[in-house]
């Protein structure tokens, strides 16, 4: 974690000093730039601590969840732990580090107050002045001011410099200094806190420049009492101080003459506003926090097979869902605060969920959750991702299968249905092909849990075994030659030949009319649309002769019952 988090910090480090190289260090908007360089050092300090959390309500799997794979499952092997411990060794590392910049930083701090205990001193307005015996250049730290003595009794120290040191005292750019120079001491290891305290230093320096041209209106004046005072001085001040800089004097002499205009300044500042979200976007912390749904009341509903729902006690068709909520729970609670869960044991249909749920939320219930064992629908319908919102209504399915030009199931076999199949297929793929002992229960069952393998457990399993053609009908043209007859009434007949198996039964017509009735098909008798429970009550007392279905894709089957012979035209 320490890791990413200094990753992280130094990210940040990076890209807000890269900002301000580019866009803000010549720009005469200095004490902006004050505060950026700070604010920027401390924004890469919280951002990689931040932590935005979002609560989500728990759901269960929905339409677009995949059952997990386990048969790909590899066992990993334990890694090796070394004897010697690397992060001790790092950790020690650091704490002599921080140890050690932490001494330098007291043992300036006490340099300076021992140059002001013994030497002598003076108030003057706002400001202390501490002359010294040694020939050191004027330095400010906080509102102290060091001079040479024998200079500043000579009067030889130009007004300027006397005005540019008390800048400093005024405007407290020590305190900058002072915080600099702790975070140094936290994050000594990193080279971007050494090029952050330059620019914080340099800027100073524009900030005690900007005040004195302010004064005096005459920059080459000033340009060239610095450069003749400083051309004299060879010693330089305590690290922590600030100090006249010869080193940085090209820059502060093409800052002097820079005038960035109000519209510069305001489109810089813009900038700040896409880069500082583009570092909370990425360097920043994002939970998801699964909170649980509470409701007042849970209302278990039942999807029955004739087109009825059980509610409770009371088995009611689909239509009169809604008068039911309203007379049993909607008195008693609160709308927001029911929750309907559905629950279906058969497959049912995409445009019956829908049409439940738009009856039930006529009644201003909007948590709605289906629990399912197959979900089928049109190929039209189906969605992937669907955004999860209050009206949303949850589907918990173990299997979902879309009808049109293509099948999709997000079912995969099952470790128990990939160890039947391996079996079975390798009895037969051992098997003599020329001499095999079928048994058609166990191919079906093949055919059966080989649809359901993905394509990596197909690669992975047995290979489906290579079945020889069924033996061909006999010939219906040439009549069979009748056997010889019988010498005595006990002789032995000569058995009749093979026969091919009988096509399957049709299933009754009462079974299909359920199957259309959980896929919301519509109904007509004669002509005439009729209810799903009429269809029901007309072929269970079969009061039809001829029954007609027609599907498409992307619209409900239609189902047409007919006292008289159905015509179709070609």
């Amino acid at each position: 974690m320490m890791l990413i988090f200094l990753l992280k910090s130094t990210a940040c480090l990076t890209i807000f000093l890269v900002f301000y190289k580019l866009m803000l260090e010549r720009e005469s908007v200095h004490h902006f730039k004050r505060y950026f360089l700070l604010g920027a050092i401390v924004a890469s300090f919280v951002i990689p601590n931040l932590v935005f959390v979002e609560y989500i309500d728990t759901v269960g799997p929905t339409m677009s969840s995949f059952s997990p794979n386990m048969d790909g499952l590899i066992e990993q092997p334990v890694p090796q732990h070394s004897v010697f411990d690397w992060q001790l060794l790092f950790w020690m590392i650091y704490v002599l580090g921080v140890v050690g910049f932490g001494l330098r930083f007291l043992a300036n701090l006490s340099r300076i107050r021992i140059r002001i205990k013994k030497h002598p001193k003076f108030k003057d307005n706002f400001v202390t002045k501490v002359l010294l015996s040694q020939s050191l250049p004027p330095h400010t730290f906080l509102n102290y001011i060091f001079l040479n003595q024998k200079q500043y009794e000579e009067n030889s120290i130009p007004q300027q410099v006397l005005l540019h040191e008390e800048t400093h005292a005024k405007q407290r750019h020590s305190l900058d200094i002072i915080f600099i120079e702790l975070a140094q001491v936290v994050m000594w290891f990193n080279p971007l806190i050494y090029f952050f305290k330059s620019s914080i230093k340099l800027n100073h320096e524009f900030l005690a420049d900007n005040a004195v041209i302010k004064k005096e209106q005459d920059h080459s004046q000033y340009q060239n009492t610095i450069l003749s005072y400083l051309s004299n001085e060879t010693y330089q001040s305590v690290g922590i101080a600030n100090a006249i800089n010869y080193s940085s004097i090209k820059k502060r002499f093409t800052v002097m003459k820079t005038n960035t205009s109000k519209k510069s300044f305001v489109l810089r500042s813009f900038l700040l506003l896409p880069l500082t979200a583009l570092l909370l976007f990425g360097f920043s912390e994002h939970r998801q926090i699964e909170r649980e749904s509470s409701f007042d009341q849970i209302i278990e509903m039942d999807l029955l097979e004739n087109g009825k729902v059980a509610l409770g006690n009371t088995t009611v068709y689909l239509n009169e869902v809604p008068k039911m909520l309203r007379q049993n729970y909607l008195q008693n609670y609160d709308a927001q605060e029911i929750k309907v869960k559905i629950n279906s044991l058969r497959p049912v249909h995409y445009n019956t969920i829908t049409n439940v749920s738009q009856a039930i939320r006529t009644t201003g219930i909007d948590a709605i959750e289906v629990v399912a064992e197959e979900v089928v629908m049109d190929e039209a319908q189906f969605e992937e991702n669907i955004p999860i919102t209050s009206k949303t209504t949850l589907l918990n399915a173990n299997q979902m299968t879309v009808v049109g030009n293509e099948v999709r199931s997000q079912q995969s076999a099952t470790r128990e249905e990939m160890k039947e199949y391996n079996a079975l297929a390798k009895k037969y793929n051992d098997m003599d092909r020329d001499h095999m002992v079928i048994q058609k229960k166990e191919v079906m069952r093949l055919k059966e849990i080989y649809a359901k393998m993905s394509k990596k457990q197909r690669a992975d399993a047995e290979p489906f075994p290579n079945f020889p053609p069924p033996p061909p009908a006999p010939d219906a043209t040439t009549p069979p030659t009748p056997p010889a007859p019988p010498k005595s009434i006990k002789a032995t007949e000569t058995p009749a030949p093979t026969m091919p198996p009988a096509p399957p039964a049709p299933p009754k017509p009462i079974e299909h009319v359920k199957k259309m009735v959980a896929k919301g098909a519509s109904f007509t008798l004669n002509g005439k649309e009729i209810s799903s429970k009429k269809a029901l009550e007309v072929v269970q007392k079969k009061q039809f002769i001829s029954m007609l279905t027609m599907e498409a894709n992307g619209a409900n089957p239609v189902v047409k019952l007919s006292t008289e012979p159905i015509v179709i035209d070609n």
